[in-house]
């Protein structure tokens, strides 16, 4: 009995089990851009452990950043995240050594920071403004989340980002509301943030959100490198948007973007009329007399309305049709009369177009 007790184990010490990780998982993946003069880092909100349970007791979040000289050069670019784990491993090791805490946000400014799922940070450059370092620094950034005052999560994947003097804000923009599309434009800011002119700009990036939004996405809605102007084809009627723009001093990886114009409102309500129906004849038939015309090439056309009025007269609805091309009066006429026939197209918000008119003679 004791040798099988022996045989299973009882009674000997067995090697301990690795610990439980209960740490947050790693944050990534970890955005950067330059709006104006901040940093913008953009990451998910912490909500899993590192065994992929769900994560309660978050206490904090910490931001880390590291200052890199920059090679010289035209456009030097920024350090890439390493996908190697033993090299990874090294860099991260060099950037704990290097890096300095740059904030700790807490349950209640990470809820405040918080936009949909993201947790949007913004890192101010105007010390390196006032120390001239714009342009000759990269800024590498990790964040870490906590739970309690041990349990830290690895780093997130570094993200590096070579600061630029932006353009200023274009001052004003404004917005024509045409069928189907808006039309913006704006002046061109005189110069760069730093005070400097003319201002160096390689592009625009126009950002949209509806009018119920919280605010704007931040990937742009497009990007203009032709001048100061947008043509915003993928507006829907009967919504009303906001737009800002932002002047882009170089077209990178991650846009630098200026600070933004003022917003412009638009109401894209539908208050255009179809173009009038084309090619209208009025031909004579033994059981009336026939209207034909060409179809409108409307996307929200509801369909034609149909007049008629006496030589001098004045026009009377006399019928509606949907997806007809024709129409068969067959009220009597007298012979010899003139009789005038107008066609109209309409859309879906009642909006009408002009009339095409066309005579007939009495039969």
């Amino acid at each position: 009995m004791v040798a099988a007790l022996t045989a299973l184990g009882c009674g000997r010490k067995l090697p301990p089990l690795p610990p439980v990780l209960d740490v947050p998982a790693r944050i990534e993946p970890l955005q950067l851009s330059q709006e104006g003069a901040d940093v913008v880092l953009r990451f998910p909100y912490p909500t899993r452990t590192a065994t992929g349970e769900e994560l309660s007791g978050l206490s904090e979040v910490t931001v880390w950043r590291e200052i890199l000289a920059a090679p010289g050069g035209a456009n030097p670019q920024a350090p890439k995240p390493l996908t190697n784990p033993e090299e990874r491993a090294r860099e991260e090791r060099a950037f704990r050594q290097n890096a300095v805490k740059v904030a700790t946000l807490s349950r209640n400014e990470l809820d405040e920071s918080t936009l949909g799922t993201d947790i949007v940070y913004r890192d101010s450059l105007v010390p390196l403004y006032r120390e001239r370092g714009i342009g000759r620094v990269f800024l590498r950034y990790a964040v870490t989340a906590s739970r309690g005052r041990k349990d830290a999560s690895p780093l997130s994947p570094l993200a590096a980002l070579l600061p630029r003097v932006p353009p200023e804000a274009p001052d004003v923009v404004f917005a024509v509301v045409e069928e189907n599309q808006v039309c913006l434009s704006w002046p061109k800011p005189a110069g760069m943030l730093d005070g400097t002119k003319p201002a160096r700009i390689a592009a625009y990036a126009v950002f949209r959100r509806l009018e119920s939004d919280e605010a704007y996405e931040s990937t742009p809605l497009g990007t203009e490198t032709r001048g100061e102007f947008y043509i915003d084809r993928t507006a829907a009627p009967e919504k009303r948007y906001r737009y800002t723009v932002r002047a882009v001093p170089a077209l990178a990886d991650a846009f630098i973007l200026g600070p933004p114009s003022l917003e412009v409102k638009v109401d894209t309500k539908d208050v255009f009329a179809p173009p009038p129906p084309g090619g209208l004849l009025v031909l004579s038939e033994e059981a009336g007399t026939r209207l034909v015309w060409n179809p409108v090439p409307a996307r929200d056309l509801a369909g034609y309305r149909i007049y008629r009025g006496a030589a001098g007269g004045t026009f009377e609805k006399i019928a509606e049709v949907k997806e007809e091309l024709s129409y068969l009066d067959k009220a009597p006429q007298a012979p010899g009369a003139k009789t005038r026939y107008a066609v109209t197209a309409f859309d879906a918000r009642g909006n009408e177009s002009a009339r095409s008119e066309a005579s007939g003679d009495g039969r």
